[in-house]
């Protein structure tokens, strides 16, 4: 029963050590219980099976973390793990037919960015003159490939 015990808190500590290098950031609960598990193994083999036990413990414990640690941080074990997949989509660029200088129209506040209608055409667009309110006439400054810089209409 006791060795149960033992295998029991080792395989649990190392677990809880396992998902905190690779899943939970920082230090967290399941770090400090994967060492108290792992410790309380140890402690517990010394102090109710022997010197001898204890040592035993002690060593297949390390031996067995070394083990566990190489296996995965191996390269081959993250290939597994890694998503394979390619991205071959992109984003909606800016209309071709708008052109520096043309007249549009906000559709919401620009603070510095938001839509901006021109003509049959909706863009983001980033405001040179801070913060220009809906419905504000604006001036095509330059055409980039996924926004437009304007600034407010002054007449």
């Amino acid at each position: 029963m006791e060795w149960l015990v033992l295998i029991m808190l080792i395989l649990i500590g190392f677990t809880l050590l396992i998902l905190e290098f690779l899943v939970f950031p920082g230090v967290n609960v399941a770090g400090i219980l994967g060492f108290a598990c792992v410790g309380g193994a140890i402690y517990i083999a010394y102090s109710t099976m022997g010197t001898t036990v204890g040592h035993f413990t002690l060593l297949g414990t390390a031996v067995s973390g070394f083990g566990v640690t190489y296996y995965a941080l191996r390269s081959k074990t993250w290939k597994r793990m890694q998503l394979n997949s390619q991205i071959d989509s992109t984003v909606e660029g800016v209309d071709e037919s708008i052109r520096e200088g043309d007249i549009g129209m906000t559709q919401g506040r620009l603070a510095p960015m938001g839509k901006v209608r021109v003509g049959d055409h909706v863009a983001e667009a980033e405001s040179r003159s801070g913060f220009i309110d809906e419905n504000r006439e604006v001036i095509v400054l330059k055409v980039f490939k996924n926004k437009i810089i304007v600034k407010l209409k002054t007449e």
